[in-house]
């Protein structure tokens, strides 16, 4: 994994063992839940509860944050704003993906946002709404990588 992200991007790309990832953070609502929508995940509880989700030779952890919830006003499923608010319709939510190439990396990510209802948001602008640290989500992601990877077949060494 390289050293700073980019927080003015909506995503982070990332090289983990081989293998080509992605993370990203925003939004969805609340009335959807994980299980609903991925019927066929296993739970996964790293330092935050999350949905653990395989198809072929690609993985995601869907993050809810569902102790904090938000306004939220998008467009095109792109966020304009967020407001913290105790009775918002939306949580907050994370996505880290690994895949064997970036084809399937691709297909994975289209497919866990369009079933999440994913809002996309800057990833400053989210971490800062979120009240989340730089250092906290960097180690987050290195653990989800690091279970992403051996679930993959690749976290020899």
């Amino acid at each position: 994994m390289a050293g700073m992200p980019d927080l003015d991007r909506y995503r982070m790309t990332v090289g983990y063992k081989g293998l080509h990832g992605v993370s990203e953070i925003g939004f969805k609502k609340r009335s959807i839940a994980l299980s609903e929508v991925f019927p066929t995940a296993d739970e996964v509880v790293l330092s935050i509860a999350g949905v653990y989700w395989r198809v072929g030779e690609a993985a995601a952890i869907v993050y809810e944050l569902p102790d904090l919830r938000f306004e939220v006003v998008e467009t095109d499923r792109r966020l304009d704003l967020a407001v913290p608010d105790p009775q918002g319709d939306y949580c907050g939510l994370i996505i880290d993906i690994l895949a064997c190439d970036a084809e399937q990396l691709k297909a994975m990510v289209e497919d866990v946002e369009r079933a999440c209802g994913f809002v996309r948001s800057k990833l400053r602008q989210a971490m800062q709404v979120m009240e989340i640290s730089e250092p906290d989500y960097l180690g987050r992601l290195r653990d989800s990588l690091h279970l992403l990877a051996h679930e993959l077949g690749r976290d020899a060494g």
